[in-house]
């Protein structure tokens, strides 16, 4: 149903209400859902599945002050829709035009570890029902990505060089998050809520590296950009009371308002999007004041498009710090800022494949992305173009671990 237009809503619940088959229709589909739920293999909830579930039902924040601010009524001066969305491969280059054999080996090294990994982690898994040890074993004997990733980090700069773009994508977006839960496993300390992350982490990742180098996984990429629309509902799963890290400074994440219906059109856009909304995530949460952050999709603030935001409570030094990340090209840019620096300059190039008609001055001053002060919350946003709900195609779907 939220795939479907206002009308069509409308002339389904007529349907409902008055006709036989589709009434029987809906029973049949009743009872088949019941019976998969005879069937399925019983779970023990996790630890904060109360709390993920009080989530749920809190009231949505207010973002008045923020959607009515001059950055977002600048935003909805300018906005303009582009003729096409993003296909994907703009933003892709060859693993062969990485130049330190080192750099190459870390992402050939990952991609693999990563695709073993996430057998033991989805919906199937025995992790997903609470014996952790295959998982442990695979991460000892196979994973040291926070080790790699340390070392291959620092230092950092960002740069307007494709290749580091996709380099910097591939291992600053989710990466530095699934590392620390891997390390984690690797401990034996972990539990059903940190699984479930894993898994949409690694997911996410796998997705990210393919758009990130094109010849990586050209079968899977291949896939990755078929249509197939992907539902607002998979991000408010993956997100809502989940654990994100970033270089060890850790937060609890939650959503807010979000609408229902499609936000990407191909995996490899979702991709796109998921980077973005990392790179957001990675730089709120390590400067919240009491380690927890919200993200928020909302459609029809601005017409045409959809704004995702990351918030929190900031203390005003730390949110000075994000004032001066679009100005990353400066030379006195303190070593501390450079990965945070990287990752505004990665959602600055999504930000120009995501509307290629605009440059990217342009893109800055009509406020496509930025950052606003509310009182004493900081915002991040960036828009993106909307889909309509009628639009037609494959709706993806998601392995979920069985909590």
């Amino acid at each position: 149903m939220g795939f479907l237009s206002d009308d069509e809503k409308a002339s389904f619940e007529v349907l409902l209400a008055s006709d036989t088959a589709t009434q029987k229709m809906v029973a049949e589909i009743s009872d088949d859902w019941s019976t998969l739920a005879l069937l399925s293999n019983p779970s023990a909830p996790d630890s904060d599945l109360r709390s993920r579930t009080l989530m749920l039902v809190e009231e949505p924040t207010d973002l008045s002050q923020f959607i009515e601010s001059k950055a977002i009524a600048k935003l909805r001066e300018n906005y303009s829709k582009p003729n096409a969305r993003y296909l994907g491969g703009e933003g892709t280059v060859d693993i062969s035009e990485i130049r330190d054999g080192k750099d190459k080996d870390v992402i050939l090294r990952t991609y693999e570890q990563l695709l073993g990994i996430l057998p033991l982690v989805n919906g199937e898994s025995s992790a997903a029902f609470g014996d952790f040890s295959a998982l442990q074993k695979y991460a000892i004997q196979n994973l040291s990505i926070k080790e790699q990733l340390a070392k291959w980090s620092d230092p950092l700069s960002p740069t307007e060089d494709q290749v580091a773009h996709s380099l910097q994508r591939s291992l600053l977006a989710s990466l530095p998050s699934l590392a620390h839960f891997i390390d984690v496993a690797r401990s034996g300390k972990t539990n059903l809520s940190e699984i479930r992350r894993i898994f949409y982490l690694c997911r996410d990742q796998l997705k990210i590296m393919r758009a990130s180098f094109r010849d990586l996984d050209p079968q899977r990429l291949a896939e990755d950009e078929l249509i197939r629309l992907h539902g607002t509902h998979l991000l408010h799963q993956k997100w809502t009371g989940a654990r994100h890290s970033y270089f060890n400074s850790q937060g609890l994440a939650s959503c807010g308002n979000f609408f229902e219906g499609p936000i990407s059109e191909r995996c490899v856009e979702f991709a796109e999007y998921d980077s973005n909304l990392y790179c957001l995530a990675n730089l709120i949460s390590s400067r919240s004041s009491n380690g927890g952050f919200k993200l928020e999709l909302i459609k029809d603030a601005v017409p045409g498009c959809v704004l995702a935001i990351a918030h929190a409570e900031v203390k005003s030094d730390l949110d000075g710090e994000l004032d001066i990340l679009p100005s990353s090209h400066l030379t006195n840019l303190p070593p501390s800022l450079s990965k945070d620096a990287c990752l505004w300059t990665l959602l600055e190039g999504s930000m120009r494949r995501g509307f290629p008609h605009h440059s990217m001055g342009e893109l800055s001053d009509a406020s496509f992305f930025g950052k606003q002060r509310v009182e004493n919350h900081s915002y991040l946003w960036f828009a993106w173009p909307e889909i309509e709900n009628t639009h037609s195609g494959a709706v993806a779907s998601t392995e979920k671990p069985g909590q």
